[in-house]
């Protein structure tokens, strides 16, 4: 009996690590496809050199594998489990008085070490690969021209346009800046020579010099100023062109870090309950002696504190947990296909993976959404898409082994 359960494992093993090799090279052609299109419209547009390229393509990878891994799982239990349903595997080994559990369990334990793999992914090598990327992509941007002078050219910083006729170095000819960040106002900058410097290399200033430079300041209504100089100073700012590179996100950090930052804005959040609670308390005081409204009541109590800090890390937290959870729970969607009869098992497998997939992917985001808006745990947000597709797969193998 051993010798054919150790039969039964191998086969199973093999056919689900050659589907979940299968799934994976899918999932991350697809989410590898669109990383490269986001460092192109970053990075490789400037020009960089290949072997930087590849280094931020290298760090980017753990980004995309957090869904990679689960989704793959998902789907090679799902092919593996009606390809054997196909080929009528499954009713022989029923037959011969082995267990569906014993196809199961394969699939389950294998699925750990995914989840294991998909927790170490996001705790310890996605915090590292981000802290690399955004460090390689700063190193980058100082080195690299943010500000293109060109001969005839222009370049938009917020609500500045600068045109320049002739460039020699780092000196430009009949500049002319354009300046509309003012709601209703405008300014006209110009001068017949100007010179631009790199002032912040890590926050990405540039100290533009111009030389006789003339002000044409406008109003609404009509009204306007002229004004001239020797000479005249102004900061470019580009920090908000290159982006927010340099924060780091809670979804970059490991759990450890999270944690810290969560018992942080915890405090102040338990200070804003203390308050809430004591003027609950006298607002039921008010409404039992008739002096306010049930409706106002019913209405305080929905402003319950949230504070979007905790929530936030929270939910990042646990996203961390249920995303390498999934890699297992959502198995039980597909143990089903064990008690149906099918045509194409390996296609309605991976069309029942698809299909998943896209259910999990939208109940997660829309969790995320509202960790902000309801007053009820990041935790439990996160993990509802997990608790409502396992529940569902269980309910669904306990009906179908009953008929």
């Amino acid at each position: 009996m051993s010798r054919r359960y150790s039969l039964v494992y191998r086969h199973v093993s093999r056919e689900y690590a050659l589907s979940f090799l299968v799934a994976f090279l899918f999932f991350f052609f697809i989410f590898f496809i669109n990383q490269i299109l986001l460092i192109v419209q970053k990075i490789l547009i400037k020009q960089i050199d290949y072997r930087s390229v590849l280094k931020a393509i290298i760090y980017s990878i753990p980004q995309f594998l957090l869904f990679t891994f689960p989704f793959s799982s998902l789907t090679a239990s799902s092919m593996t489990l009606g390809d054997l349903g196909e080929h009528r595997e499954i009713l022989a080994l029923r037959c011969s008085g082995i267990s569906p559990r014993r196809i199961y369990l394969p699939i389950l334990l294998i699925s750990l070490l995914i989840t294991g793999a998909t927790f170490y992914t996001a705790d310890y090598v996605l915090p590292y690969s981000s802290a690399q990327y955004r460090q390689l992509y700063t190193s980058l941007m100082q080195e690299l021209p943010t500000l293109e002078l060109v001969e005839g050219g222009s370049n938009t910083i917020g609500g500045k346009t600068i045109i320049n006729k002739d460039v020699d170095g780092n000196t430009v000819t009949e500049l002319v800046i354009f300046d509309s960040a003012s709601r209703g106002e405008g300014q006209i900058l110009s001068a017949p020579t100007a010179t631009i410097d790199l002032y912040d290399p890590l926050h990405f200033v540039y100290l533009l010099e111009l030389n006789q430079p003339q002000i044409l300041h406008t109003r609404s209504g009509g009204e306007w100023a002229l004004a001239s100089g020797e000479r005249a100073e102004l900061f470019l700012d580009f920090s908000k062109q290159v982006g927010s590179i340099a924060t780091v996100l809670p979804s970059q950090l490991s759990s450890k870090q999270l944690k810290a930052e969560i018992s942080r804005y915890e405090i102040s959040l338990a200070a804003e309950m203390v308050q809430y609670k004591k003027d609950l308390a006298l607002l039921k005081e008010e409404v039992k002696a008739g002096r306010r409204s049930k409706d106002e009541l019913k209405l305080f109590k929905k402003t319950r504190p949230i504070n979007f800090y905790v929530q936030y890390y929270s939910a990042e937290l646990h996203k961390k947990y249920a995303l390498s959870a999934a890699c297992t729970i959502l198995l039980f969607l597909t143990f089903s296909l064990t008690m149906m009869r099918i045509r194409h098992g390996k296609l309605i497998g991976f069309g029942l993976s698809m299909l998943t997939a896209v259910v999990y992917w939208y109940l997660l985001f829309f969790a995320q959404l509202q960790i902000f808006s309801l007053p009820i745990p990041a935790a439990l947000l996160i993990w509802a898409p997990n608790i409502i597709l396992g529940v569902l797969g269980i309910a669904l193998l306990l009906v179908l082994r009953r008929t």
